[in-house]
């Protein structure tokens, strides 16, 4: 690491490359420690941070800034576990929101409200949290309130290719739409699946596939 610096400043190596080296190795240390305790949402909410400085950064060469502060208090779990899981799943909820500008998964309706809010939609839970799911991205649709509620009730299940299907009637929905960043956990869809048609021997699924790619 050191050799890189001196080589980028066209130097020899000396104390003072050697000295900033380190800096960065304990940073990078510390910060590792710091990543490794958290889930994939929160990592990726600091990956977007370090994207969203960049973008803005000088291009001086005269002019050098850290990327972030070293402090991980906004990202880090906090003592209280019911306060981190919180700040987690706000943290989900509002990526998620965001890919899709609060358009609907299923129906592709968006509402619009006076401002401040202008857009509403819902954040619904693929495998529901009293049965464990968890507050990550892979196990949230964005959904307009009607399509929450169906989907919380078992009206709507999702094939393991990500298509719609109306339980009361059997029929195809069509494909759930779904961002090119948005992996959706398939054991998520799965027990959705499972816990409403064995529940509902009426439900009519078309079962795993519908025979389409995913969208």
């Amino acid at each position: 690491m050191a050799g890189a610096l001196a080589a980028a400043e066209r130097a020899a190596i000396n104390g003072t490359h050697i000295e900033a080296a380190w800096s960065l190795a304990r940073r990078a240390v510390r910060d590792t420690c710091c990543l490794v305790a958290m889930d994939r949402d929160t990592v990726d909410q600091i990956i977007e941070d370090v994207d969203d400085t960049l973008r803005v950064m000088p291009r001086s060469e005269s002019q050098v800034f850290p990327l972030l502060s070293n402090n991980f208090e906004r990202h880090a779990p906090s003592g209280s576990t019911d306060r981190s899981r919180s700040q987690n799943s706000e943290n989900a909820v509002r990526k998620l929101k965001q890919w899709y500008q609060d358009s609907c998964q299923i129906c592709a309706t968006t509402l619009f409200l006076p401002s401040p809010r202008h857009r509403y939609s819902e954040a619904a839970h693929i495998r529901a949290r009293e049965h464990g799911g968890p507050d990550l991205t892979e196990n949230l649709l964005c959904l307009c309130p009607n399509c929450h509620v169906l989907f919380d009730a078992g009206a709507y299940v999702l094939t393991d290719d990500l298509g719609v299907v109306d339980t009361v009637t059997g029929r195809l929905q069509g494909a759930l739409k779904r961002h090119q960043w948005h992996y959706i956990n398939p054991d998520h869809v799965r027990h959705h699946r499972h816990h409403w048609t064995s529940r509902n021997p009426g439900a009519r699924s078309t079962g795993g596939s519908t025979g389409r790619g995913r969208q």
